[in-house]
């Protein structure tokens, strides 16, 4: 767990040397851009030449800052990287906090702390919880220089996935060189591909799903004595499943609510899942949801940086409603019907 003392420390490490330096070249790039503009507007004055010359030095300089600026801001990228983790330790020890509160609330009621007791404890965790609050408006206060120098997050976050380490095993494409193609006696006929099957529209109602029909087994007498019952479900029996949804508890798990099928569901960054999360910490199948008579069970795909259920972290849970799930610094809220 990320202590009090560690969080100013975590974001300590953020460079924001980087950013100022981009900061320098934006303004720089701007002031070419706002000369390039202007110079449109009073070509006809000039002869072509001279107008030439001058808009192809200012491209000169805009492509020697560009060439600058590209490095520094992949050392921005993974400076950012580094803000959100920090962030997310953040929120992750507020809610231990939370928690703790909680604890002591219970232990109150039940006879264990004295009043003094337990005004000394909240006293702890009220310092607690204002030391937290700070250190997240300081990394949001971070995350704001990041952003006065790219267009949007979305730019920081793309490649941010790329340079998280080792740890994290996202697919994102790169940027190399193909391979040669075959000599043509070498190709295969390529063969048709068969056209996707459409996917199946989710009912935001009640599922009424039909067992499947099982060969039966023989027949075996009751034992002397025995109260012989029928079976539980018959060759045609059906069972009731409510529906449920994820919804997003911030901008990272997206803005509309996900509504889950009755089949499997893959979660991670690769594009291929049914519900795809960016970011820092999900890897490219990061867990899934499955489905069967008693409900809706999150799985963890042997990721790495781990799935959360209400801050703990679990292999495989069933899902009750309203329980908290975290995917790298997304967070949903499973809640059913």
């Amino acid at each position: 767990m990320v202590t009090t003392r560690d969080l100013p420390e975590s974001l300590a490490e953020v460079d924001l040397g980087v950013i100022d330096a981009l900061k320098q070249l934006k303004q720089e790039a701007d002031v070419l851009r706002e000369r390039l503009s202007g110079l449109e507007a009073v070509k006809a004055d000039f002869d072509p030449a001279v107008f030439s010359r001058v808009s192809a030095d200012y491209s000169r300089q805009l492509d020697s800052i560009e060439a600058k600026a590209e490095p520094l801001r992949q050392q921005a990228r993974e400076s950012y990287a580094r803000l959100r983790g920090a962030l997310a330790d953040i929120a992750d020890a507020h809610e231990a906090v939370k928690l703790d509160r909680q604890e002591i609330e219970l232990r109150r009621k039940l006879g264990e702390f004295d009043e003094a007791t337990y005004k000394d404890r909240i006293k702890d965790i009220e310092t607690a919880l204002a030391e937290r609050a700070k250190a997240h408006k300081q990394g949001e206060a971070l995350r704001g220089r990041f952003l006065e120098v790219f267009a949007s997050e979305d730019e920081l976050l793309q490649v941010a996935a790329v340079v998280a380490g080792p740890a994290s095993t996202q697919e994102m494409p790169m940027a190399i060189e193909p391979p040669p193609p075959p000599p043509p006696s070498m190709v295969a006929p390529a063969a048709p591909m068969p056209p996707a099957a459409p996917r199946e529209p989710v009912v935001a109602q009640t599922q009424i799903l039909q067992v499947l029909k099982m060969p039966e087994p023989p027949k075996v007498p009751p034992a002397p004595g025995a109260d012989a019952k029928a079976p539980a479900f018959g060759p045609n029996a059906t069972m009731s499943l409510r529906t449920a949804r994820l919804v997003p508890q911030n901008p990272e798990a997206g803005r509309t609510a996900i509504p889950l099928p009755p089949r499997p569901v893959s979660m991670g960054s690769d594009p291929a899942n049914e519900i795809r999360i960016g970011g820092p910490g999900v890897e490219a199948r990061h867990a899934q949801i499955t489905v069967d008579s008693k409900g809706y069970s999150l799985n963890d795909m042997g990721s790495k940086s781990g799935t959360r259920v209400n801050a703990e972290a679990i292999q495989q849970r069933l899902l009750k409603h309203e329980d908290v799930i975290q995917i790298g610094m997304a967070r949903f809220v499973f809640r059913e019907g």
